[in-house]
C-alpha cells in the first residue's frame, strides 16, 4: 500500500516532473550506414540520405527504440 490512512503517504509527496523532449541523432563519424535502425523506427524519422544517415527533428518522436541495437553505438539522444 503506497498512502497511509492519513494522506502522508508516497502518492502524495510524488511531484509529476515533466518530460524534456529527447530526439535521437546520428554521429556521423561512427555511423557505418548499416541500416539496422531504419526498421526499427516507428515514425520512420531515420532516412539513408545520399551519404549520410539523417534523422527527421519533426518526426523523431524519441522512443529510443534505434539507439541500443546500433552495432557501433552511433546513435544518442539529445535534447530537443
Amino acid at each position: 500500500m503506497l498512502d497511509a490512512p492519513d494522506g502522508g503517504g508516497y502518492r502524495s509527496r510524488m511531484r509529476a516532473t515533466p518530460a524534456v523532449p529527447e530526439i535521437a541523432v546520428v554521429d556521423l563519424q561512427v555511423c557505418d550506414r548499416c541500416g539496422l535502425c531504419l526498421p526499427l523506427c516507428p515514425p520512420e524519422a531515420i532516412h539513408l540520405g545520399l551519404t549520410d544517415l539523417v534523422v527527421d527533428r519533426t518526426t523523431c518522436t524519441g522512443c529510443r527504440k534505434c539507439i541500443a541495437p546500433c552495432p557501433v553505438g552511433a546513435l544518442a539522444m539529445v535534447t530537443a
